[in-house]
């Protein structure tokens, strides 16, 4: 089971997941700067244990903080579930990876992804980083905010969203048009490569493949970098479609 020790992702998943906790411990002598977790968690019916300070620094040994979570597996959106839910949904804004395999990236990723009002994350199974607990750790607790899909073939599933109308925008270096000339305020996937960059019959499934301009003499943008610039754009055009 994932043992969280980053504040942040603690409160959030005492908060949004309250049914997945399995343990929480605090360090005697932290209860008053630790005040709102346990009125929190006593809020949501979770039972608490405080450790002596040696008794904590034993059992979690190099742990910083002065509370540690124990949950539950994360909890993955089922894919066929959120094809029914895009159909509904109308206008959704929706990003796939293709094999990112570093958790500093990926949790990058879901935190900007919550920022930036993406809808869902969708992932291959095999060959990619799953959300793991130094994910959510990185993420400092949006993990807890956005769906992610995890799916066996990420090409096929790009062909069964075009069937519901999104259009599936590939992100790379070589891509043709810049990103900001594309109208991005309909309902969208961008795809993104992983550190090794996009896979070829991923490309060939996405309607077109756009490209964020950058310095010619060193193109490369690392994954997470680019989805958050590629984001901040869908997102600043929705906005200003909206008249804001």
């Amino acid at each position: 089971m994932p043992l969280l020790t980053n504040k942040n992702s603690i409160f959030e998943v005492i908060k949004e997941h309250p049914e997945q906790v399995r343990r929480l411990w605090i360090e005697q002598g932290s209860e008053r700067i630790l005040d709102e977790y346990i009125r929190e968690a006593k809020a949501k019916g979770i039972q608490f244990r405080v450790l002596s300070k040696e008794a904590f620094l034993q059992q979690f040994k190099g742990v910083k903080s002065h509370i540690c979570l124990e949950r539950d597996e994360f909890s993955y959106v089922d894919p066929d579930q959120l094809l029914q839910r895009i159909v509904s949904s109308g206008n959704p804004f929706l990003c796939a990876f293709d094999g990112v395999q570093d958790p500093q990236n990926l949790g990058n990723i879901i935190r900007t992804a919550v920022c930036l009002d993406a809808d869902a994350l969708i992932i291959p199974k095999d060959r990619a980083c799953a959300v793991t607990d130094t994910v959510a750790q990185v993420s400092r607790g949006a993990v807890e905010h956005v769906k992610i899909a995890r799916v066996t073939n990420l090409a096929r599933y790009l062909e069964e969203l075009k069937k519901t109308g999104v259009f599936c925008y590939g992100l790379d270096e070589r891509g043709g048009s810049p990103l900001w000339e594309t109208d991005l305020k309909g309902p969208i996937c961008l795809v993104f490569g992983g550190e090794e960059g996009m896979r070829r019959l991923t490309g060939e499934k996405c309607d077109a493949v756009l490209q964020i301009p950058t310095n010619h003499s060193f193109p490369s943008l690392n994954v997470a970098t680019c989805f958050a610039l590629a984001a901040y754009e869908v997102r600043r055009q929705r906005k200003a479609g909206h008249g804001r």
